[in-house]
């Protein structure tokens, strides 16, 4: 027997199982044009007007000033002459010692000084004298006779002396001693050989 067709059943309808299991396609998006950035013209400068200058590197900072206070340098803070000259006395004091004991030393060891052992003995004495005088002025601005007598030597802006300075004082301590100490006895207040030598000053230190 041959198989009839269903009646109402149309001839191109998809079965279930033909039916796609994928869902509907997303439509792609649109590419947007990018954002366009809003440039604002400087503002317009008046005529004559200079531009800024541009600085490289890091900003200068000015160091701060210092108030610093100028020493010392009348007449009234120098010592007088009085001082000076009992300074002087015990530090011409100390080498007479030096030099007696330096003889009484040489006579205990049976040596008995002549004029042949003079310039070795005035080398010793003038070394001890240098030594007695450069040092404690380059350490301390005195020397002990001017210590027990209260004066101290510096600078003319109130530093304490060099070496070199030292050195000179010492220079116009042995002119001074040669001349008898006579320019400490017209010096009073004022700067004396010494001090205009070694470029320094000497001020009381004590009421």
């Amino acid at each position: 027997m041959a198989r009839r067709d269903k009646p109402n059943q149309p001839a191109d309808e998809p079965l279930l199982f033909d039916l796609p299991l994928a869902g509907p396609e997303e439509p792609e998006p649109e590419e947007r044009p990018a954002a366009r950035r809003s440039v604002v013209p400087p503002a317009p400068r008046e005529s004559g007007e200079p531009l800024p200058a541009r600085r490289r590197g890091p900003v200068p900072v000015p160091a701060p000033e210092l108030d610093e206070e100028p020493a010392p340098d009348s007449e009234d803070d120098r010592a007088g002459r009085a001082r000076r000259v009992a300074a002087g006395a015990a530090d011409s004091l100390v080498h007479a010692a030096i030099g007696v004991a330096t003889l009484a030393g040489l006579r205990w060891m049976g040596v008995t000084p002549d004029l042949a052992a003079a310039p070795a003995l005035g080398v010793f004495l003038l070394s001890f004298s240098f030594l007695y005088t450069a040092l404690p002025l380059a350490f301390w601005g005195q020397t002990p006779g001017m210590a027990w007598a209260g004066i101290a030597a510096r600078n003319r802006d109130g530093e304490p002396l060099s070496f070199d300075q030292t050195a000179r004082r010492w220079l116009g301590g042995l002119l001074t001693l040669a001349v008898l100490g006579l320019p400490l006895l017209i010096t009073g207040r004022r700067r004396s050989v010494t001090d205009l030598i070694s470029g320094s000053a000497t001020y009381t230190v004590d009421d």
